[in-house]
């Protein structure tokens, strides 16, 4: 076995029961709306809007989105940085997703029209994307 093998993807506590599109509220202020984008380069078609974590779905390595995709990705390097639990997750992208926070790339997505951007934290990045019926979604953090 190899030591660069990935770890296998941490459990979903049978009471995280919420629909994909549920919105986890932030949690140092309780609202769905974790903040703003606001994109101001003239060269760019991305539309901005409300940022809002969804408890997501799991897909597979590299796919999906919200509070289920980053802890089955990344949940056993949480644990180490020191948010042991899925109700962790919202609180590591809290940390990442804070007034000032630079956007560090604004790109076409590979597989159509999408624009992602990735915002880089203290803690972290977020990779963000516009979602079809309006506001931000964050899809993924490390």
């Amino acid at each position: 076995m190899s030591r660069f093998k990935a770890l296998p993807p941490q459990a979903i506590p049978v009471e995280f029961d919420h629909h994909e599109n549920f919105n986890i509220a932030h949690p140092a202020t309780g609202l769905e709306s974790w903040g703003l984008v606001k994109v101001t380069s003239k060269l760019l078609q991305q539309p901005g809007g409300d940022i809002y974590l969804r408890a997501g779905k799991h897909i597979g390595p590299h796919k999906g989105f919200g509070v289920r995709h980053i802890w089955q990705e990344r949940g056993h390097d949480l644990v180490k940085w020191g948010y042991p639990t899925v109700y962790d997750v919202s609180r590591f992208v809290s940390d990442i997703i804070v007034h000032g926070t630079s956007i560090v790339c604004e790109f076409n997505s590979m597989k159509g029209n999408d624009r992602l951007i990735v915002l880089r934290g203290r803690k972290g990045c977020a990779v963000l994307a516009a979602w079809p019926a309006g506001g931000i979604g964050s899809i993924t953090a490390w």
